[in-house]
């Protein structure tokens, strides 16, 4: 009667379910929130407020973060500490999008991360718009843009 023998250059199943599933399952895990940009020491000319908190104005650092299904995340830190975590950044589409040689052809888009601040003319409120770049490896060509109120 023939008996079965495992070849020693195949991988057994007990290998697979003790290595690889659970290196699968922490990859998972271990992507919810991804960093997309760092911005360190930006000066801020005054103070933001969202919902209850204020951060108040001079240097902090602003940090674009992803969730899985694409929202987007704006960190505030101040000397190391997190401030405030605001949710719902808008994504704004460059006008050629979904034409990839255009878009790396284009001038507008910067090769790196930009952060600008525009304030919005007769209401209380800041805009705060990130563009990732062409040179980020995890989302390039994004633009987002977050909605604040701000205190003179």
């Amino acid at each position: 009667m023939w008996r079965w023998c495992r070849c020693p250059r195949r991988p057994s199943l007990r290998t697979v379910f003790l290595v690889v599933i659970p290196l699968l399952c922490f990859r998972q895990a271990s992507a919810q929130l991804e960093e997309l940009a760092n911005f360190k020491g930006v000066d801020l000319p005054f103070s933001l407020k969202h919902e209850d908190l204020v951060v108040e104005k001079g240097p902090c650092d602003f940090v674009l973060m992803r969730n899985l299904p694409n929202t987007f995340m704006l960190r505030i830190k101040k000397r190391g500490k997190s401030l405030v975590m605001i949710s719902g950044g808008e994504k704004i589409d460059y006008p050629m999008q979904g034409n990839a040689l255009a878009l790396e052809k284009d001038p507008d888009i910067p090769k790196f991360g930009k952060l600008s601040m525009k304030k919005a003319p007769g209401e209380n409120v800041l805009y705060v718009i990130i563009e990732t770049g062409k040179r980020t490896r995890s989302c390039p060509y994004h633009k987002i843009r977050f909605k604040l109120e701000y205190l003179e």
